[in-house]
């Protein structure tokens, strides 16, 4: 009787993975061509930190990541905050850390567009990353 189980559990598995590969979410032999091209695939496989998606006229990556941190996030292109720039930001009622950094992450996006950048959605070579 238990192998009988198990051997419904592995079949049942098989098929919500096989379902899942062929859904156009992950590109692989099932899926079709219609849900799966080669830009959409290299999005899924190599996704660019927020930080590098917000880019300017006459940018470096340098200048970039001096107005990451002059816009309150660490040196880097991921967008980081300290704890204690997260402790500051947590309002007493909220349940954990996610609603301060949110709100740290706002507000570094409006410093950022405000010093001249936008957001591009799909990175591409204007974002200079990595």
């Amino acid at each position: 009787m238990r192998i009988i189980k198990l051997l419904f559990m592995i079949c049942t598995s098989s098929l919500l993975i096989s379902c899942t590969i062929g859904n156009g979410r992950i590109c692989g032999p099932q899926t079709p061509a219609a849900h799966c091209d080669k830009v959409a695939y290299e999005r899924l496989k190599y996704p660019k930190p927020y930080g590098a998606h917000f880019i300017k006229e006459g940018m470096t990556k340098e200048s970039r990541l001096d107005d990451t941190v002059a816009c309150g996030s660490g040196r880097t292109e991921y967008v980081l905050f300290s704890d204690d720039k997260i402790q500051a930001a947590k309002h007493p009622n909220d349940p954990n850390n996610s609603l301060a950094k949110g709100r740290l992450s706002n507000q570094w996006a409006s410093c950022m567009r405000a010093k001249g950048y936008v957001y591009l959605e799909y990175c591409d070579a204007r974002c200079q990353y990595p």
